[in-house]
């Protein structure tokens, strides 16, 4: 270790999954102003593994965004107007199959090689011949260097709408990259970016972030220094009670009197609705494909009860459109704005009898050919909120004779059994993305079919619906607000009519802040990015705006 990462590890201090020490130094160290650092916890872990790829699932928070730029960074809460950032502009063919994008000069990896449109082409030939890396499911034909600078993107289909997500994909070096046999799945320690940080310590309980200096605009950038300290989730509150972290984005149970009340001059939290919580059923089962046996689920679920038991009453019961509010709000659509979802255990009760969905003698129903109607529901068991919410849900279905026992299992096999289809029922969440129409791709497109290892990325429940696509092909094929705005209604009522999930809880994004050393958080009052530290690009547009707390 170098006397300069030496020096940085002693003021940054040590903290892992006790929380014992704080980050602002050790030994009684002082820290300076200069190099304080924004003191961030974004994810739930004990120990950290050594991974910045941006493209693999395994990837550490600040590795998209921070090291790997994209070519374009739009924030959902202001999705009318991104900012250019490796690509100077976007323009279009005029049938949505292919975008040019002039690059930015002068911008540098930071091992000294030039960023060029080479480095583009391999990003997006990477996606389209490494299926694990296409997560946004893209129909990328071909990419080709017109010059050094300009890049063309052909599609097999149209794709004017899904512009933002292109522009928000991760930009990785051909020179590093290409040596990798499985890009997608590789390791990457020591990572080279363009980014305005870089890597510059690492342990498996703390790792830290430099400024680049020699990023285009660095001096826009007022924190020199990022930590990113490993917590679980039952150690946090002791952190951000402590003022420990600056910026954090966790559920914290009694938030205003556990954190705010210690010092209200400078700490806060913002929760707006970022996507849904969705009971999702297995739908390639026969079983969960009955409308009516959803159904009668769905008008068992108090989601009153649930929001104000598992999220404390942080966060408003869902729409039925599964829209979150307020972020969507302006996108519902007229005739459903009022629309509330009903809780009704007599009518469940009626609806599953008229089915053929018959109590047994133990009280449990069977479906018509008898099999009973008594499942495990799967979740992380770190994820508290969950863990208490599916006991309620437990509770509240029991009553009308359908069990969903809670079954806590490690993420990591919450998440390959979801992604592989091995669950009758879980949980999901479907993140609001920068529109309706991402959430609704993401939540119900056959474009998320399994793989050819049968794992699927997204649309977790499997719905596979010929409108559902012709609806989201519509609005992808044109540039029309008016012909956009039918699709999305179209959506909207599919997911009201035909419950391909059952939104059960609005998904919050958690923000949690303190400036007592940091100013400028996005907040109610000045919404310009969601807060929570582990979006990509709002990240980076928050940490543009951060500046030193005056003393």
């Amino acid at each position: 270790m170098t006397p300069e990462v030496t020096r940085r590890a002693l003021m940054l201090g040590s903290v892992g999954a006790t929380g014992a020490t704080a980050l602002a130094g050790c030994g009684g160290e002082t820290v300076s102003d200069e190099d304080r650092p924004v003191r961030i916890k974004a994810s739930d872990t004990t120990l950290f593994q050594p991974n910045f790829n941006p493209y693999s699932g395994q990837a550490l928070q600040g590795a998209s965004g921070l090291i790997y730029e994209p070519l374009q960074v739009v924030t959902a809460m202001d999705i009318e107007n991104p900012e250019q950032w490796l690509a100077k502009t976007f323009t279009w063919n005029e049938d949505g199959t292919m975008l040019t994008a002039a690059l930015r000069d002068g911008v540098m990896w930071t091992d000294g090689e030039p960023f060029d449109a080479e480095d583009v082409v391999f990003t997006f030939l990477m996606m389209r011949d490494f299926p694990a890396a296409n997560t946004a499911a893209l129909s990328i034909v071909d990419v080709v260097a017109v010059d050094s600078m300009t890049v063309e993107i052909t599609f097999e289909t149209t794709t004017f709408a899904q512009e933002a997500t292109i522009g928000a994909l991760p930009i990785v070096p051909e020179h590093i990259f290409s040596a990798f046999e499985d890009p997608a799945a590789e390791q990457v320690e020591v990572p080279i970016g363009t980014g305005p940080y870089t890597l510059d310590r690492f342990s498996d309980q703390l790792y830290t972030f430099v400024r680049n200096d020699s990023h285009w605009i660095a001096e826009e950038f007022a924190a020199k220094h990022l930590a990113w300290p490993s917590y679980t989730s039952q150690t946090m509150a002791t952190a951000m009670q402590a003022g420990d972290i600056d910026w954090a984005g966790d559920f914290i149970a009694n938030i205003d009197k556990i954190f705010v009340e210690k010092d209200p001059e400078h700490r806060g939290h913002w929760y707006p609705g970022n996507g849904v919580f969705n009971l999702t059923f297995d739908l390639e089962k026969e079983l969960w494909q009955d409308l009516e046996l959803r159904r009668g689920i769905s008008l068992a679920i108090d989601r009153q009860e649930l929001s104000d038991i598992a999220m404390l009453g942080y966060v408003d019961v869902p729409h039925p459109t599964a829209l979150p509010r307020p972020t969507f709000e302006e996108f519902i659509r007229e005739d459903l704005r009022d629309r509330e979802f009903v809780f009704d255990p007599d009518e469940a009760e009626r609806v599953l009898d008229e089915a053929g969905y018959e109590r047994g003698s133990d009280g449990v129903r069977a479906a018509p050919d008898g099999t009973p109607l008594s499942f495990s529901l799967q979740i992380p068991s770190d994820y508290n909120d969950w863990v208490i919410a599916t006991q309620v849900l437990d509770e509240q279905l029991r009553r009308i004779g359908i069990e969903f026992t809670p079954q806590g299992v490690s993420f990591e096999a919450w998440t390959e059994n979801r992604d592989m289809g091995n669950f009758d029922v879980t949980l999901s969440i479907v993140a609001a993305g920068q529109g309706p129409w991402f959430m609704y791709r993401s939540m119900l497109s056959s474009r998320h079919a399994p793989d050819e290892d049968g794992r699927v990325f997204a649309n977790f429940q499997r719905w596979y619906d010929e409108e559902t696509d012709e609806l989201l092909n519509a609005f992808a094929s044109t540039e029309d607000e008016a012909e956009q705005s039918v699709a999305i209604d179209g959506l909207q009522r599919i997911v009201v009519d035909k419950l391909p999930a059952i939104p059960i809880i609005t998904a919050p994004n958690w923000f949690n802040y303190n400036t007592k050393y940091w100013t400028g958080f996005p907040s109610e009052e000045n919404p310009y990015a969601l807060g929570s530290p582990v979006n990509g690009p709002d990240r980076l547009i928050i940490l543009r705006r951060l500046s030193r707390t005056a003393s």
